[in-house]
């Protein structure tokens, strides 16, 4: 019997239907309407971004040019400085406790700035404490100062003022009032302190601080030097009220300053037979009396 030919697996296709994967549809004249002025909004907003951008940078560079940023702390520093002061919180009253030798003036002064000038009407707030204290601390007189404010208008300044110990005599012939750590206060003119010795013949006041420590010790014995003078700036002579002349060592000069006080130096019981006494050799004392 001969073979039955079967059917073709296509030919159980339904006819008329696509054999591959379906084809996308063709996009409509409104999706492309739609899609062009999506990508055209999309543009736009970039080179609007980059012109702002631009724009940015143009203002900044003007602003930099025209300076505005180089003082823009001051500028908030003062719109802050209102605001405290609206406030009322602004400097009405300056006090000082301790402040013997200083005069309100100089105080003042030293709390004087070139931007904001006199401290008085400022805000209390912005007045720099540190600042104060290191403008009150660079005048002669004081040793240490101490500036704080008292809310909510007052600035207190306490002072400790150095003591005058002697007057130095410089080079040009000026006077100064020095402490004993030849620290120089101010400059003077020598009538007002004719009860100090004046240190002369050294440009290093310094060098002066071990004797005139040792002198603030022995007041009685100071009170008859008119003269303290640097030989060599290694030691030095002193040369009493009433001309006498006692020559220290190097050194120490403790104990030299103890053998003059036994001595009566300065009183006028040496000074009548004697020219000086010289005292350089710790174990004995060498006279010159006075030429006849």
């Amino acid at each position: 019997m001969p073979p039955v030919k079967g059917k073709s697996k296509s030919s159980n296709r339904p006819k008329g239907r696509a054999t591959g994967r379906g084809r996308r549809k063709p996009a409509s004249l409104t999706e492309k309407l739609r899609s062009g002025m999506a990508q055209l909004g999309a543009g736009l907003l970039s080179f609007m971004a980059v012109g702002l951008a631009a724009l940015a940078m143009i203002v900044v560079l003007m602003l930099m040019a025209g300076g505005y940023f180089s003082n823009f702390g001051d500028r908030v520093d003062d719109m802050t400085s209102k605001i405290v002061r609206a406030a009322g919180f602004s400097v009405k009253r300056v006090t000082v406790r301790g402040g013997e030798s200083l005069g309100n003036h100089e105080i003042m002064s030293a709390l004087n700035t070139e931007r904001h000038g006199s401290v008085l009407g400022r805000s209390l707030w912005h007045v720099d404490m540190d600042d104060a204290r290191k403008q009150i601390e660079a005048l002669g007189w004081t040793r240490s100062a101490a500036v704080q404010r008292l809310w909510p208008d007052t600035i207190h300044i306490s002072l400790v003022e150095r003591r005058p110990a002697a007057l130095w005599l410089d080079a040009s012939g000026e006077y100064h009032l020095i402490d004993a750590g030849g620290y120089v206060i101010s400059t003077v003119e020598p009538v007002a302190h004719t009860d100090m010795p004046v240190l002369a013949g050294t440009t290093n006041t310094s060098i002066a601080s071990p004797l005139l420590n040792a002198l603030e010790t022995k007041p009685e014995l100071k009170s008859r030097i008119a003269v303290i003078r640097s030989v060599g700036e290694r030691r030095f002579d002193l040369r009493f009220r009433n001309d006498f002349t006692a020559r220290l060592p190097e050194g120490p000069p403790e104990k030299a300053l103890e053998r003059l006080e036994g001595l009566g130096a300065g009183t006028g019981k040496l000074a009548e037979t004697l020219d000086y006494i010289d005292l350089r050799d710790p174990q004995w004392a060498y006279l010159k009396p006075k030429s006849e």
